[in-house]
């Protein structure tokens, strides 16, 4: 009887079997090809989405910057025209803008007020009061109702004089002497001197908002608004970059306008700010600044 051989069945199948072929593993031309595509529309997808989000992130920084800008703007007039001289606000165009881009607003601030008493007809008035920062050679103003009363200092009619003399106020008595090198021609109803600072402009000068100072007073019988030279700079003194993105086309949409005080209201200044960013949007402002000071 034949015994079970394993051996001899293993061999027996393996000889069975060795006639099977092997097929190789690998990729063919056409999978390699459909792989490429594939991973060259996920790449694709992928960067054009990140770029997207990318856009997306640099326009919001823009416009947060130019919304940014115009509000600094707009709150650094504000704060500097509450301290305007009555009626010492002019512009140097309104409605007949030129189509240069330029457009400046010009006032001069205070730097301290008070009340007088006496006749101020005669070169010497007592003063109430008066402020530590007043110095001798500073100009005074006293009810000055146009722009023309401030800035022509050699106007017939003294509306703004120098300060010559003044006396030392005391412990007892806080009252002083002034004494100015003209006297004023007409009282205020409100009994009030203002000591003048020199005069500041901002000016638009393309779509750059800049601010001058110090560069002295327009003087003479007729006087023309004081503008950039074309180097940001008046009478040598160089002007301040305060913001740009400035869109307003100067000939059809002022940056500046200007009311003037009546029986009904005090002075406003309206500003009309365009804001651009992206190259394609523009956000505007329209923001009004009333001049609380009456001569």
């Amino acid at each position: 009887m034949l015994k079970h051989n394993p051996f001899l069945f293993a061999k027996l199948s393996l000889r069975k079997n060795s006639s099977l072929k092997v097929r190789p593993s690998g990729f063919t031309l056409v999978e390699l090809i459909l792989v490429i595509i594939i991973l060259g529309v996920v790449g694709i997808a992928t960067t054009q989405y990140l770029s997207l989000g990318a856009q997306i992130y640099a326009d919001a920084t823009e416009r947060d910057e130019a919304v940014a800008q115009s509000r600094f703007m707009l709150a650094r007039l504000t704060r500097e025209l509450r301290h305007a001289t009555p009626n010492s606000v002019r512009l140097s165009c309104s409605a007949g803008c030129t189509s240069n881009g330029e457009q400046c607003l010009e006032f001069t601030p205070f730097k301290a007020s008070t009340i007088y008493t006496g006749n101020i007809t005669q070169n010497s008035f007592v003063v109430v009061n008066p402020a530590d920062a007043v110095s001798l050679n500073d100009l005074l103003s006293i009810y000055a109702l146009t722009a023309d009363d401030v800035y022509n200092l050699s106007k017939t009619g003294k509306k703004v004089s120098q300060l010559t003399a003044k006396t030392a106020v005391t412990a007892g008595n806080p009252t002083s002497s002034w004494t100015v090198d003209n006297a004023f021609t007409v009282e205020s109803p409100t009994k009030r001197v203002f000591v003048l600072s020199q005069p500041v402009s901002f000016c638009i000068e393309g779509s750059k908002l800049y601010r001058y100072d110090n560069y002295g007073f327009a003087a003479g019988p007729t006087y023309s608004q004081s503008t950039p030279s074309g180097n940001n700079k008046i009478n040598g003194k160089q002007g301040i970059l305060l913001g740009q993105f400035i869109q307003n086309n100067i000939a059809t949409t002022p940056f500046f306008n200007y009311g003037s005080a009546s029986l009904t209201r005090n002075s406003v200044v309206n500003i009309r700010s365009e804001m651009g960013f992206n190259n394609t949007e523009t956000v505007s402002f329209n923001h009004e600044i009333h001049l609380p000071n009456v001569p």
